[in-house]
């Protein structure tokens, strides 16, 4: 790995293009370089099933893959029969990833009843190998100087590991508002890296051992990819693209 070019990128959220392109502006090659993901593939953006399955072809050449939140109230969605979980879901942009698998024209008035619960056993049906592929996410992915997570770790705990696997894909004041003790650097996502500065830049945030790199690209801002040359950091990124 130390001899690898690292290349970060988190929150696709269903903008294939963008990661497609992102790859080929780095001249990414997966013999060469090491690939991480840091999770939320799906939702709110243009093509979440296309995206999973890119995900999956490039896990296939190495890269390493990563839960995200939205990942998780996915497969929650699906597999479980708790109105709230499917609330949650379909309230945080989910309908964009169901349709993406069962077709626009499959609900034909509202998601609700027996129209959504056919939706699960569709995609429980047709994509099985995506829904596997999601529940066996990893949460966390470490390096001799980096831990790279989707939402973060509880700083308050000695062992980080001990944080539980809900906080380490949904956490966010308890971790951005205070400094860790650790000495590698949390490469993360989750929070859109706009909402730390409290401006309109989604540029990556190099924090106090903290890098975030959520650049809100399904909300029209961009995607960010981090790259970790030995001790050296370079950022890249391709803009939202209008459909």
């Amino acid at each position: 790995m130390s001899n690898k070019r690292i290349l970060a990128i988190s929150d696709i959220h269903g903008c294939y293009h963008e990661l497609e392109q992102l790859l080929q502006l780095n001249h990414y090659n997966p013999k060469e370089d090491q690939l991480i993901l840091l999770g939320d593939y799906i939702d709110r953006g243009p093509e979440p099933k296309r995206t999973v399955a890119y995900i999956m072809k490039l896990a296939e050449e190495g890269a390493i893959v990563l839960r995200g939140n939205h990942d998780q109230m996915f497969l929650e969605c699906i597999f479980s029969n708790n109105p709230d979980k499917e609330r949650r879901y379909l309230i945080n942009g989910g309908m964009d990833t169901i349709e993406s698998y069962v077709g626009e024209d499959f609900f034909p008035g509202n998601a609700a009843g027996e129209h959504l619960q056919a939706a699960k056993e569709k995609i429980k049906e047709d994509d099985s190998e995506h829904l596997e592929f999601l529940s066996n996410l990893p949460y966390y992915y470490e390096t001799e100087n980096h831990l790279f997570i989707h939402a973060g770790i509880d700083p308050a705990l000695d062992d980080w590991k001990e944080t539980p696997d809900f906080d380490k894909i949904w956490i966010r004041q308890e971790f951005l508002g205070f400094d860790h003790p650790h000495d590698f650097t949390v490469v993360h996502g989750h929070t859109p890296t706009q909402y730390l500065r409290g401006k309109n830049d989604n540029s990556i945030f190099f924090g106090n051992k903290k890098i975030d790199i959520d650049g809100a690209c399904a909300y029209g801002g961009r995607l960010n990819c981090l790259i970790i040359t030995g001790d050296s950091y370079e950022t890249t990124y391709i803009n939202h693209i209008e459909a």
